[in-house]
């Protein structure tokens, strides 16, 4: 029981990131992503996306290629809005 409750306790933190934010997304999009794509759907290459794995998988390839030191919240936070805004692609 005692190892239940440390478990827990130890991915509380982890749970609370798991929920991707709108705010975040459109932040880290502007603050990086905009001066290369100011338009995300006719930028080269995204628009041969079809579902948010593909763009999710585009911005870790941009996030790396780009140094931008983002985490994996980052990154669903910036698919999360791009997703939301511009391509509404079904999950």
């Amino acid at each position: 029981m005692k190892y239940s409750i440390v478990l827990l306790i130890a991915l509380l933190p982890s749970l609370a990131l798991a929920q991707p934010n709108i705010v975040d997304g459109k932040l880290l999009y502007e603050e990086s992503c905009i001066k290369c794509h100011s338009d995300p759907y006719l930028s080269i290459g995204l628009n041969e996306m079809s579902n948010p794995i593909e763009l999710s998988y585009m911005v870790n390839v941009c996030s790396e290629h780009f140094q931008l030191n983002w985490n994996q919240q980052d990154i669903e936070d910036t698919t999360h809005y791009l997703n939301t805004e511009f391509f509404r692609f079904d999950k």
